[in-house]
């Protein structure tokens, strides 16, 4: 049934008078094209898993995208664009029109060339990789690709291409964003065609006579750009279409439902013509404006898919009253209470005047664990922090200027400055802490475990700014993150393990221990001859490769102080980018969760063999004794109903009886879970539906499971009647059964003892 509903899907579009199967690929002239990009490579290739992307087609590590919108390049917003309003020219349709009437269509493609050459270069590339960036939302509008009659202009993905090529060998993925559809899915200038007062009328992708050929070609294009980018790495997911309905939304003469029924149909038939060609890439698609306006994918059969919202809120553009923090925790909430299951991205927003809203504001989306990018990159200067970089270039009138003007202008169309203000308020939040595995991003200690770390000579590397943390002035100056590269004696940094499990830091720059003066500015100097309180530390493991400082002194976290010259204070509460840094030897092996020699627990967690302090782990891996588990959703396993229902995930927090698990070590290396509720085993009840019930007055082969470790720390549950995987499931209701093939989302649970210690 999914094959024939998919070939009819093809079929209508091929018989609509584009023939999606046929056109073949022009050469690209000019542009050396990579199979893979330098720095992201197949392994880093995103896919959803739960509510989370993970790299190796999502069974990696998890990935949260932060980063902005190269808006105003492949298609001008006047009000943020040196470009002015003019004789009807109001949006980049009206552009194309009037310097196609002044000086003929090749012209106007000259000049829009010219213009779109200028406005992003590879040192824009390089300034989103110093920002810690790794995500660039891409907004392209049909004209991209086509000219007035529909044909495709000649090498019309030479620009996409080089787009991926630049970001990818910087490590920065890319959302392919469909920001303006044919005839207009708004019709608001950020589409490219600007209605007016009738922008509903305007929204011809939609409504009116044209709107079915306007949809078939949106296909076309986005088949083609699957078919191109299938196996390219670099691209993070395809952004269907930008804020449909838009500014009518809510006093549209179509009703709320009749509107959802017009775009779900359209995204599913989107939907389908991209997975004919690309099984892998996520599938994004956008909520004007709220999670009410996407149905629950399970409904249209959607799988790898990522939903999107946007949020602005304008009446409090200072924050004066702390509206726009509140503005956002209302969106996030009305998504975590949507509870779709599937990674959430806020792809545009902005937080206006106040530094300080942009600080907190972000700050919550991190401890969210949502993807985001900000609105935007560059800016006319007028509108200050609607951009992270500024521009003070000359404005084009493209109705009066002359031809050699609007070259001369648009050649310099790009030339900016950093906002220095705003990006040095955030730019550690491009770089802040993991995302753990449910989602959400954890920046206090009590999210990471401590990592142990053998004595030895190291180096320490900042990883927002990639510089080296000297001591200065033979040890005389506070430590800083100013150094291109190891030098030898003032970058080594030697660590000695302490006896109650804190570690101890000794310059070589002058043989003295770092302390944190807590009496001054909190700053690192090398100054002590031993060891005290003030020259304790605990390390904690943030990802694989990056590890956070904590002062025992106050409870800091140490951070590369931007705003005082790379300075390395115990001064932060929380970890964003930075308090994150790469520890070498100074042999130049990087130091990594694998090589940490185990994690130890005096940070709050209990290693999976039920010890503590040692960093051991015993033969068994959960210890004897009582627990509750956590699934992907953050929902706690019950026995609702005294043990007489079969478990379920679907407890806000433990409660007690009905939530505990006592698992017992069998002789053969499995385990057995008793359930608090009714003091039974748990049966894997493979007569029936595979379902979990507390039912067995004793063990046998059904009420046995094999436990695995999972490499993101979380656990999975194998039932020996059947060799099946556990599964929370979702579609379910999610109750607990026995009847998967291999480990996801659903299959991981987070164990924690009753005490609220988190098993590792």
């Amino acid at each position: 049934m999914v094959m024939k509903k998919l070939l009819s899907k093809v079929m209508a579009i091929a018989l609509g008078g584009v023939m999606v199967l046929t056109m073949a690929m022009s050469p690209i002239e000019g542009v050396t094209l990579k199979a893979q990009a330098a720095s992201l490579t197949s392994s880093d290739f995103l896919k959803a898993n739960g509510k989370v992307l993970r790299k190796n087609y999502g069974t990696g590590d998890v990935v949260q995208l932060k980063g902005t919108n190269a808006g105003g390049y492949l298609v001008q917003e006047f009000w943020m664009t040196p470009t002015v309003n003019s004789d009807g020219v109001n949006c980049e349709m009206d552009i194309y029109n009037k310097l196609t009437q002044r000086f003929g269509e090749s012209s106007m493609r000259t000049l829009v060339n010219t213009y779109q050459n200028a406005y992003w270069t590879e040192t824009d590339f390089d300034n989103c990789a110093a920002m810690g960036i790794n995500c660039i939302r891409l907004p392209f509008w049909y004209m991209n690709f086509v000219d007035f009659n529909g044909n495709y202009l000649d090498n019309c993905f030479s620009r996409i291409d080089w787009f991926l090529q630049e970001a990818g060998e910087r490590g920065i993925y890319v959302v392919l964003d469909f920001h303006g559809a044919p005839g207009s899915q708004n019709g608001s200038d950020h589409s490219g065609v600007d209605g007016g007062n009738d922008k509903q009328g305007a929204s011809q992708f939609f409504f009116g006579n044209n709107a079915y050929n306007n949809q078939q070609l949106y296909y076309d294009i986005w088949y083609k750009i699957a078919t191109r980018y299938k196996d390219n790495p670099t691209v993070a997911g395809y952004d269907l279409l930008n804020e449909p309905y838009c500014t009518y939304r809510y006093n549209s003469s179509y009703s709320a439902d009749e509107l959802h029924s017009i775009l779900w149909s359209i995204y599913d038939i989107a939907y389908d013509v991209i997975r004919s060609v690309d099984q892998n890439h996520v599938i994004i698609m956008e909520a004007t404006w709220d999670p009410v306006d996407l149905p629950n994918p399970s409904t249209y059969g959607w799988e790898n898919v990522m939903y999107e919202y946007h949020n602005y809120l304008y009446d409090d553009y200072d924050n004066a009253a702390g509206n726009q923090i509140t503005n956002m925790q209302n969106k996030l909430n009305k998504i975590t209470e949507a509870n779709y299951n599937v990674p959430s991205y806020m792809g545009e927003f902005c937080y206006f005047n106040n530094t300080s809203a942009w600080t907190e504001g972000l700050q919550l989306l991190n401890d969210f664990g949502i993807n985001w990018t900000t609105w935007t990159y560059k800016v006319i200067s007028e509108y200050g922090n609607w951009g992270l970089y500024n521009q003070n270039v000359a404005s084009t009138n493209v109705s009066t200027d002359s031809y050699n003007n609007i070259l001369s202008k648009w050649s310099n169309v790009g030339s900016s400055y950093m906002n220095s203000t705003l990006v040095n308020a955030i730019r550690g939040y491009f770089t802040s802490a993991a995302v753990n595995p449910d989602g959400s991003s954890g920046s206090g200690s009590s999210n990471f475990a401590q990592a142990s770390i053998a004595d030895g000579n190291y180096y320490f590397k900042a990883v927002d700014s990639g510089k080296v943390v000297c001591a200065d002035n033979t040890g005389n100056d506070p430590l800083k993150a100013n150094r291109d590269a190891y030098g030898g004696a003032w970058e080594t940094i030697s660590l000695v393990n302490n006896s109650d499990g804190t570690v101890s830091f000794k310059s070589g720059a002058n043989s003295k221990y770092v302390c944190a003066v807590i009496d001054e500015q909190n700053q690192l100097l090398a100054r002590s001859a031993s060891i005290g309180t003030w020259e304790k530390y605990n390390i904690y493991q943030v990802t694989d490769t990056q590890f956070a400082i904590k002062a025992v002194a106050n409870g800091k976290f140490v951070t590369d102080d931007h705003n005082n010259s790379n300075t390395l204070k115990a001064s932060s509460d929380s970890v964003s980018g930075w308090e994150v840094f790469n520890i070498y030897t100074t042999g130049g092996n990087q130091i990594t969760s694998s090589s940490t020699g185990g994690n130890t627990s005096s940070g709050g967690t209990v290693n999976s063999g039920g010890s503590t302090n040692n960093g051991n782990t015993s033969s068994q891996v959960i210890a004897n004794g009582e627990y509750y588990l956590v699934d992907s959703a953050n929902k706690v396993v019950c026995a609702d109903n005294t043990g007489n229902s079969p478990l379920v995930a679907n407890r806000a927090s433990y409660g007690g009886a009905w939530e505990t698990i006592t698992v017992v070590n069998n002789s053969d290396g499995t385990v057995s879970l008793k359930s608090g509720a009714n003091g039974k085993y748990v049966c894997a009840v493979i007569d029936e539906q595979n379902q979990l019930l507390a039912r067995s007055a004793s063990i046998g082969t059904w009420e046995k499971y094999n436990v695995v470790k999972n490499s993101d720390g979380t656990f999975a549950f194998k039932a020996v009647a059947n060799g099946k995987y556990v599964c929370a499931d979702q579609n379910k209701s999610s109750v607990l059964y026995a009847d998967r093939d291999a480990v996801g989302g659903w299959e991981s649970f987070k164990i924690y003892t009753t005490g609220g210690s988190m098993v590792q």
